[in-house]
């Protein structure tokens, strides 16, 4: 295990990272490229997965570099995100659109694709970072129709049942209750929930309205909450009757979501 250090203005806090790599040799160029200043890299092979002290870290962020192999690959993927709750971001040499949606649906939040460069890597993780600060920034809960949606621990409520939610999935489900009724375009959902790099990475949008659907719809298959407008974007349909304007809802409490 290697930790980075660095300095930091005093009392600011350095966003601690985890990274996890199939292969000892690929840890330690990764981590060179982090600003020490800036980041708190602790770097783990992935074998080391189930020991304790991963669950005891209270990692910010998760970075894997998983092994080339697609079987082993996503086979990773939902090893980590079983095993940890922050996000978690692969940073693979491949990019097949086929491999990417799998991981992607295997539960991880973000992949990147190698090469890439120093000043985009930090960008993506300050992104990243950047929303969970705003997520835990929000009130505990807020209500939206029907739908009530806690920041505290990514989960939502409809119709007394209760789902938690992996970050992009609150973040998107977020972003079309921001506007309940209006239709949100393809370009404003991924700029939103992936940054503006990603608008034209539209499987990821529609590999995370499934999800949100199979969570949240009574039929997946005949969605009556997050609809499609063909061709445009998608909205979050409520009903007339909960259409005024979010209000605060009570506080829930209950651990963070299960896989």
């Amino acid at each position: 295990m290697r930790a980075s250090s660095g300095k930091q203005a005093q009392g600011e806090r350095r966003a601690r990272l985890l990274l996890f790599s199939a292969e000892a040799e690929q840890a330690g160029p990764l981590v060179q490229r982090l600003p020490s200043a800036t980041y708190d890299v602790i770097s783990s092979p992935l074998a080391a997965l189930d020991e304790r002290w991963i669950e005891e870290l209270g990692a910010d962020l998760v970075l894997l570099l998983p092994p080339t192999d697609q079987k082993l690959l996503l086979e990773a993927c939902e090893a980590v995100r079983a095993r940890v709750e922050a996000p978690v971001v692969v940073l693979s040499e491949r990019g097949e659109e086929l491999l990417v949606t799998r991981a992607l649906a295997a539960g991880i939040d973000e992949y990147l694709v190698l090469p890439i460069g120093d000043r985009e890597l930090t960008a993506r993780i300050e992104a990243m970072l950047r929303w969970l600060n705003r997520t835990s920034s929000l009130a505990d809960s807020r209500q939206v129709g029907g739908l009530v949606l806690s920041a505290a621990d990514q989960s939502v409520t409809r119709n007394e049942r209760r789902v938690f939610l992996s970050p992009i999935e609150f973040r998107l489900l977020a972003a079309l209750a921001s506007s309940p009724g209006r239709v949100l375009t393809h370009q404003t959902l991924m700029s939103r929930v992936w940054g503006a790099e990603y608008v034209d990475a539209r499987h990821y949008l529609r590999v995370y309205i499934r999800y949100l659907r199979e969570k949240l719809e009574d039929d997946p298959n005949n969605p009556q909450l997050i609809l499609s407008e063909w061709g445009v974007g998608y909205r979050l349909q409520i009903a007339e009757s909960a259409a005024s304007p979010a209000t605060p809802a009570p506080e829930t409490s209950g651990s963070r979501r299960s896989r």
